[in-house]
């Protein structure tokens, strides 16, 4: 016969805005042992239920975020509108501190996931219908605005969902099985789309992430409601966010160095869609073609970058997706062939996968019990250099030229790199000569 054993389980800053070790709760039955992890059955179920969720959205994702702005230029877009289309998610996130302050209030980050998720993928199905490239500008800014408010909420669902120590692997898994998916559908939506046009990939789309919220919408939380701020609720209170970044020296040489370097991957970001279907005249299925590419590294970064940031310091790995950055506007500016492009959308993949789960991992780490909070800051600050960016660059690039916008961007990459470097780095050397 098989016990039963009573474990207490810790889920560290589960109670966004309070002090971490905020909540215990009792599992009542025996930890599972999945895939080198040990989980309790709650959140074995989870990972699960975002594994299925993270698959259904893997379609949304292919035609949104990678063929949406070729579809837009396809059906007459100008260099403004594309710029616009690449500065939405930016745009969409300018308001993430004020999201984020909310979203403490409530002590409850589901609702903030879910119901902008559920509205935005639906509205996928204007484009599809009213094939216009203001209907496509107007929809992803609409679309975008909703993400900034789920944006932060994801930071804090998630650390209610997984426990520090399996984490980075779970999230790192469930990207895989996303990314594996989505290198076969970056060919077939590439190819469909040539052959049918834009309508129905579009439509396809929409229904599959509406499908994955009702999935992801099951998630089990953890069995005590969490708590709200203890005292009075407090007022949105933009310098009492930064006071966070003032006083914890890493998070400010991280947002030094991601501003650097991401305002340089955004100035340069439209340039890379021009390029492919004006420059190089590209037809879908090419582009598809490079999209594979861009998701196999995506997909290998996960699965590397997950098991390392649970094992080894995550400066090493995020070091690595801020130069990726700088690599990628140095091959389409200066030997701009297609070769270039499938090389170049691989190091975007890198940096992207880094991006996603190392920040994350990197704000759990030094701010646990307000991730909503500086995740919403960082956010905010992408939201600047994101609507700038992609702005100047697609509104320069005719009177500029590509290859010195490109350069530009690259320099500012490599800029972000020696901050991240330096700040890190000559940290670590200050501590161990103390130590000595």
């Amino acid at each position: 016969m098989k016990a039963t054993v009573k474990r207490v389980h810790y889920h560290q800053g589960a109670a966004i805005g309070h002090p971490e070790g905020t909540e215990i709760t009792m599992e009542a039955k025996g930890n599972v042992n999945k895939f080198g992890l040990n989980m309790t059955p709650r959140v074995w179920l989870n990972s699960k239920i975002d594994f299925g969720a993270s698959i259904l959205f893997s379609l949304f994702n292919v035609v949104f975020n990678q063929f949406y702005v070729p579809f837009a230029i396809q059906q007459g877009a100008t260099s403004l509108q594309t710029g616009l289309l690449s500065a939405a998610p930016a745009i969409g996130l300018l308001f993430s501190p004020v999201w984020a302050n909310w979203i403490e209030k409530s002590g409850n980050p589901k609702p903030f996931v879910m119901i902008p998720n559920l509205i935005g993928r639906m509205l996928l199905l204007l484009p599809a219908f009213f094939a216009d490239p203001a209907v496509y500008v107007v929809t992803a800014l609409v679309i975008q605005l909703l993400m900034g408010v789920q944006a932060p909420a994801y930071a804090s669902l998630v650390s209610s969902l997984y426990p520090p120590d399996v984490r980075g692997r779970i999230m790192g898994y469930v990207r895989v099985a996303m990314g594996m998916l989505m290198i076969p559908l970056a060919y077939l939506v590439g190819n469909w789309a040539d052959a049918s046009g834009p309508e129905w990939p579009l439509i396809s789309a929409s229904a599959a992430g509406v499908a994955s919220i009702f999935l992801f919408n099951t998630v089990r939380m953890p069995k005590k409601a969490m708590a709200k701020p203890a005292g009075p609720v407090k007022r949105f209170s933009f310098a009492e966010q930064w006071e966070l970044v003032r006083n914890n020296r890493p998070l400010a040489v991280m947002f030094g160095a991601t501003m650097f370097a991401g305002f340089g991957n955004m100035l340069s970001n439209p340039l890379y869609q021009i390029i492919q279907v004006e420059v190089l005249d590209l037809s879908n299925a090419q582009i598809g073609y490079a999209r594979v590419s861009y998701f196999a590294a995506l997909l290998l970064t996960y699965l590397a970058a997950g098991w390392i940031i649970d094992r080894f310091e995550i400066k090493y790995v995020l070091l690595c997706g801020i130069a990726a950055y700088a690599i990628v506007p140095m091959l389409y500016g200066f030997i701009g062939n297609y070769p270039a492009v499938l090389v170049g959308n691989g190091i975007q993949g890198v940096g992207e996968a880094i991006w996603d789960i190392g920040i994350l991992s990197f704000v759990f780490r030094l701010a646990p019990g307000r991730e909503a909070v500086v995740f919403g800051i960082h956010l905010m600050l992408f939201g600047i250099r994101g609507s700038i960016g992609p702005l100047l660059g697609a509104s320069l690039y005719e009177s500029m030229g590509l290859t010195l916008l490109l350069g530009a961007a690259a320099a500012c990459g490599w800029i972000g790199t020696l901050v991240f470097a330096a700040g890190n780095f000559r940290r670590a050397r200050t501590k161990q000569s103390e130590v000595l």
